[in-house]
């Protein structure tokens, strides 16, 4: 666990080399010891009370990657408003991606208002670093926090940021997400449609900005683009930013959106 850790923090900072004030804030977001605790408290009361699959450490880095790769696809096109630039965007989605989960170290049960609540000391003291003007810290933290209430689709967000953070949960369905709970002997459709899941691509779409290629072993890891993956984009209106390919042995075998 700990050398998967280690190896998404390299793979985020390689991400953000060249910007030292972004590299700065996933430092502060990876090394702090509260949010790692309720990361780690997220995982008690999932994986071990309840069965779920991974919510903690590992999982908010992938979010978090899967989140800078997405908006580095998109692009320019991601900043609808001027007074806020690609930049911000980009601290936006980081943060929330990584914060998503942490409401779960209380209760599941409406997870993502609580993260909003667990997560304001921890974004107010990023904000202090990373701007210097009051009326920005507000504007990005407001974002920031609608990125998190949003992410399981179940409120309609009114940015594109929130859009890819939740995309960017969703797309967190690889085989090992699922191994834990599943040895536990939890074995039903969710468990068996995460180990059918083999690999998740992000790139370039053909006919929409983004594609998410999601390889499988057979076609029951469909069950985790219809329920999960697609549930969080459509929730989040951002179906016209992505088209999302299953392949079965490498060869494509349904195409969703």
């Amino acid at each position: 666990m700990n050398g998967l850790v280690r190896k998404l923090d390299e793979e985020i900072a390689e991400r953000l080399k060249g910007d030292d004030a972004l590299l700065s804030v996933y430092e502060y977001l990876s090394s702090n010891k509260r949010i790692a605790a309720l990361h780690d408290m997220a995982n008690i009361v999932l994986v071990q009370r309840l069965k779920y699959n991974d919510h903690g450490r590992v999982h908010a880095r992938i979010t978090t990657l899967n989140a800078l790769k997405i908006i580095d696809i998109l692009g320019e096109r991601v900043v609808k408003e001027s007074w806020r630039t690609f930049r911000d965007s980009k601290l936006i989605v980081m943060v929330a991606s990584f914060l998503h989960d942490i409401g779960n170290a209380i209760n599941r049960e409406d997870h993502e208002l609580l993260s909003v609540f667990l997560s304001r000391p921890f974004v107010e003291e990023i904000m202090n670093m990373f701007y210097e003007d009051e009326q920005m810290k507000v504007k990005i933290s407001s974002m920031i926090y609608e990125a998190i209430m949003c992410h399981m689709g179940r409120y309609s967000p009114t940015s594109l940021e929130a859009g890819i953070v939740a995309t960017a949960d969703g797309c967190d369905m690889e085989e090992e997400r699922a191994r834990l709970p599943f040895k536990m002997g939890e074995k039903d459709i969710h468990k068996y449609s995460a180990l059918a899941i083999q690999k998740v691509n992000i790139v370039h779409g053909e006919q929409k900005p983004l594609r998410i290629e999601v390889k499988m072993k057979d076609p029951s890891g469909v069950f985790q683009i219809q329920e999960i993956l697609m549930k969080k984009i459509k929730g989040t209106n951002f179906q016209d930013y992505v088209e999302i390919i299953a392949v079965i042995n490498d060869k494509e075998i349904i195409r969703f959106i």
